[in-house]
């Protein structure tokens, strides 16, 4: 056998082994340092329209962060970025049936972010709060705190509770995000506002994680 076809089959057997390496995937074990590079590096890309890009990034969140399998992570990634574009189209006049598709795509996320996790939410419920959040992020009419608290309402679907738990670290995420993805949201006098928003994600995902790391409390009866 020749050298270069043992290489290839090495690394067909590598790239098999890859894809069906045990992963135990979960929304909770992720690198808060890591996640909020990550996420940085996610709406950067979103922000200069790097379709590729972005997908490769949510790929790597997906599996360095969260465990997904390979498949399952690129399919997620996927389908945030058509969601994304739909929901663009969705915000000119005459271009209704983008906002469906852009639904689609997201209840299709969350399909597969629920099989993975074997999460207890409604993908559908989901989907319609994210598109209702993007909404608010680019309504230049609307207060602050209603993106907030649609974040944190799906926050609150992802790991259980109530929405008010998580109010602060979609206060915190939602002012990282605006670094990055809002004209002139950085102060005049901050040098580097990429760092300034990681920094304010970082700890954003540490109280996620203290958060998550508690069970949720049973309603009450």
């Amino acid at each position: 056998m020749r050298n270069i076809t043992k290489i290839v089959l090495l690394l067909i057997i590598a790239f098999v082994v890859y894809l069906l390496w045990p992963r135990t995937p979960s929304l909770k074990g992720f690198d808060p340092a890591e996640l909020a590079r990550l996420q940085v590096l996610d709406w950067q890309s979103e922000k200069a329209d790097k379709g590729l890009g972005a997908v490769m990034t949510r790929y790597k969140i997906y599996t360095s962060q969260y465990h997904f399998a390979p498949v399952s992570a690129f399919r997620i990634a996927q389908s945030q970025g058509a969601a994304l574009e739909h929901q663009k189209l969705s915000r000119e006049p005459g271009a209704e049936v983008e906002e469906n598709r852009a639904l689609a795509s997201l209840t299709e996320k969350y399909t597969w972010i629920k099989q993975q996790t074997k999460g207890d939410f409604n993908p559908d419920a989901l989907a319609r709060e994210e598109f209702g959040w993007r909404n608010l992020e680019l309504d230049e009419n609307a207060p602050p705190e209603a993106a907030t608290d649609a974040l944190a309402r799906i926050l609150a679907g992802l790991y259980g509770g109530a929405a008010g738990d998580f109010t602060e670290v979609a206060t915190n995420l939602e002012g990282a995000r605006a670094l990055i993805l809002k004209d002139g949201a950085a102060a005049a006098d901050d040098a580097n506002p990429a760092a300034t928003a990681q920094t304010a994600a970082r700890e954003a995902y540490t109280l996620l994680k203290e958060i998550a790391s508690v069970p949720p409390a049973a309603p009450a009866q």
